[in-house]
């Protein structure tokens, strides 16, 4: 009996001890409290408070009734293909999204509407950043478990996708009641986090690879493979008797403009790319050149054209070079470009001979022409009928008096 009563006391004191430490350690409900008003001042510009919070567990049929088609429902990505969820009311939503694109938050009008997929973009900053803040500054190991390595996904457009996404048996709840701009807007954002039974599962998504449940892809495999590239400044050509001769210490003269048109070369001697040797941060470096040098320093001068190291353009097969008296023949047209004459020499061609043509030096004769004499007297043609008389005409006033006109003759 004496053992029982003390294991009794000790249980007490022991709970005790829990819930001062509780009450002085960063919960879950006061990091979002804290978090929620940092993040909509940082984030939005706006105020934003966590007026009530509940967190409880729930089985995944009770969490159907969380579910409303009228909110803005959505996935959480979590570590090891966990799937969480989120809720946020339509009200939420609407005030988000003035906020952002009116810097203002009116009261809500009371029209519902479907939402889409911007309202899920427009919100998943909020989302993320309480899910990246909050578990680092928790204090409860299972509560930080809870939340690690989650992060906004996909919409879910109606309650029976939502319910297809959240497989587990048991969440972690947390109702949020959210107050936005002093009491113009409220309402609920609920988080939802799957109760799993080994925490190991859960691991950081920066130590996934090193999981040694994770199953590896042919596609990890091969990236990680290790790759050896040797980077080539220059080549020197040296006699075997000046090799023979080299000596610790010995200094050669590196052709100019070498570091610049560095090599990048592969262990059978590939050459695999080029780039520039220097320095960051006291370090080796190499930047790689993704342009070939023809395309950021043209050459189009006469005298650079051994640098261009263009092949010499000969006649295509079947066809024949431009003579140089063809040549010649070329003319420039209006925009510059060069218009090679046809060719317009072609074989004689015997002309008949003139002299049988008639003599057209004399064209006074025109003996020839048809007479003429028959034709009417113009002058004898009728006058032309039915023109109106002109007796009816209105007489005209007086001309008005000229004297005070200029002398014309002595203006200039």
């Amino acid at each position: 009996m004496g053992s029982s009563e003390t294991n009794k006391i000790l249980r007490r004191k022991a709970a005790v001890g829990v819930k001062e430490h509780q009450a002085r350690a960063m919960t879950v409900a006061k990091a979002l409290r804290l978090t929620t008003a940092k993040v909509a001042d940082e984030l939005f510009d706006m105020s934003m408070s966590v007026v009530g919070i509940v967190v409880e567990r729930r089985s995944s049929d009770a969490c159907q009734e969380l579910f409303d088609s009228a909110a803005l429902m959505a996935g959480l990505d979590g570590p090891a293909r966990t799937k969480g969820g989120v809720i946020v009311a339509a009200d939420i939503v609407g005030g988000l999204i003035q906020q952002q694109t009116m810097s203002k938050v009116s009261q809500p009008s009371g029209d519902t509407r479907k939402m889409t997929d911007t309202d899920a973009a427009m919100c998943a900053s909020l989302v993320d950043a309480l899910l990246n803040r909050v578990p680092p500054i928790l204090e409860i190991a299972s509560e930080k478990e809870m939340m690690t390595g989650f992060g906004f996904g996909h919409r879910a457009e109606e309650p029976r996708i939502m319910s297809m996404w959240l497989d587990a048996a048991e969440y972690h709840v947390i109702r949020l009641t959210l107050d936005m701009a002093a009491g113009v807007r409220q309402g609920q954002m609920t988080l939802l986090f799957p109760l799993v039974d080994d925490a190991s599962m859960l691991l950081d998504p920066e130590d996934a690879i090193n999981n040694p449940t994770e199953k590896e892809t042919l596609s990890s495999g091969v990236l990680s493979v290790p790759a050896c590239l040797d980077i080539v400044v220059c080549r020197l050509k040296i006699p075997l008797g000046g090799l023979e001769a080299l000596k610790v210490g010995q200094r050669f003269s590196l052709p100019h403009n070498s570091f610049p048109e560095a090599k990048i070369v592969t262990a059978t001697g590939r050459v695999i790319g080029n780039g520039t040797v220097g320095q960051v941060g006291g370090a080796r470096a190499l930047r790689l050149k993704r342009e070939p040098i023809y395309a950021t320093e043209p050459r189009r001068r006469a005298s650079d054209q051994e640098g261009l190291n263009l092949p010499e353009i000969t006649a295509l097969p079947g066809m024949k070079m431009d003579a140089p008296d063809n040549r010649a023949k070329r003319v420039s047209s209006n925009d510059g470009n060069q218009l090679a004459l046809p060719d317009m020499t072609g074989p004689d061609i015997d002309m008949p001979a003139m002299d049988d043509l008639p003599d057209m030096g004399n064209l006074t004769d025109l003996g020839g022409l048809p007479d003429l004499d028959g034709l009417p007297d113009l002058n004898a043609a009728p006058e032309p009928a039915g023109l109106p008389e002109l007796d009816g005409l209105p007489e005209l006033d007086d001309l008005p008096d000229l004297a005070d006109l200029p002398d014309l003759a002595a203006m200039t």
